[in-house]
């Protein structure tokens, strides 16, 4: 049975080109509510009235871009997904939109229209699932326990404890320098929160990263590397979900206020566990053939306990 126009989920597309809303409307018009704009300005007029649970917006427009229009539309319509395409790789303004519009996926153009309505549809189910709970700037209630320990995940011996030293006394720095060692931490400790760099002994984080976001929603994790690159910033995002994006050298109040919020984060994601399908991650490509140790590790991630149940 075909929903109601008054059931239906709503999304708006963004695009300065005429003919990328008409594909829109082809491809979307029977499943959904849909909007149209056709720049960020009048996204956000239409977003002041009417309320919507997906929003779709190109990177590149004249006046505003998508970045900045989802920045704004977190404020006006905290509740609704995001989802930015880009045609380009500009490293600055994709980890813009990770610390600023909290981007739920970001979508290459040109794009496959099987996996952009594929997309859209996980997009709709997470924030229908959601709505009710999901309050990003409501703060949560303190848990009656230990504050989750942070796990530092980096090559370089230094960086622990220089973000223990910003962090100060009340928070728990845990160091790992391979990515063994960090499952070790979390298999013994209550982490609520992971900094790492994007590789480690030269290997990329995305695969452990992505496979914690599936196995323990609760954990929120935050990039801190020199090694920036825009290919990689958008897999963390798709396939792990990231919470923050930090450039080195380490800036303490940059850091600090990171930590907090993600903390903050993983205390809503553990005392309401249905937010967790809003950070839903694509499956990570499996470690190729003959890439034993890395599938082990990839497995003990699948078999960790959660430690929510003793602080909250």
């Amino acid at each position: 049975m075909s929903e109601t126009a008054a059931t239906r989920a709503r999304v708006l597309f963004v695009d300065d080109e005429p003919r990328v809303l008409t594909t829109m409307r082809i491809l979307f018009r029977s499943r959904y509510e849909l909007f149209f704009a056709d720049g960020g300005n009048s996204a956000l007029e239409l977003l002041k009235t009417q309320p919507v649970d997906v929003i779709v917006s190109d990177q590149r427009m004249p006046g505003m871009s998508g970045i900045e229009l989802l920045r704004a539309a977190r404020e006006l319509n905290p509740q609704a997904m995001r989802i930015l395409l880009t045609g380009y790789s500009d490293l600055n303004a994709i980890i813009g939109s990770i610390n600023e519009g909290e981007i739920f996926r970001f979508v290459n153009k040109p794009w496959s229209n099987e996996d952009l309505t594929a997309t859209v549809a996980r997009a709709v189910s997470a924030a229908r699932a959601t709505q009710a709970a999901a309050r990003p700037d409501s703060a949560p209630e303190a848990g009656s326990g230990p504050t989750p320990g942070v796990l530092v995940l980096d090559d370089d011996p230094q960086v622990p404890p220089k973000i223990q030293a910003i962090l100060g006394g009340d928070f728990r720095v845990f160091g790992a320098r391979t990515m063994d060692d960090a499952v070790g931490h979390l298999e013994r400790e209550p982490i609520g929160v992971v900094i790492s760099d994007t590789r480690v002994q030269d290997n990329p984080v995305v695969a452990l990263i992505g496979t914690l976001k599936q196995h323990r929603p609760e954990l929120v994790s935050v990039i801190l590397t020199e090694r920036a690159d825009a290919g990689s910033a958008i897999d963390l995002i798709n396939q792990g979900q990231i919470y923050r994006f930090i450039t080195k050298p380490i800036h303490d109040s940059q850091c600090k206020i990171a930590v907090n919020s993600a903390l903050k984060q993983h205390q809503r994601l553990a005392q309401s566990p249905d937010l967790a399908q809003r950070y839903q991650v694509e499956r990570a490509p499996e470690p190729a053939p003959g890439a034993v140790a890395g599938q082990a590790l990839l497995e003990r991630v699948k078999t960790l306990r959660s430690w929510v149940r003793r602080w909250v």
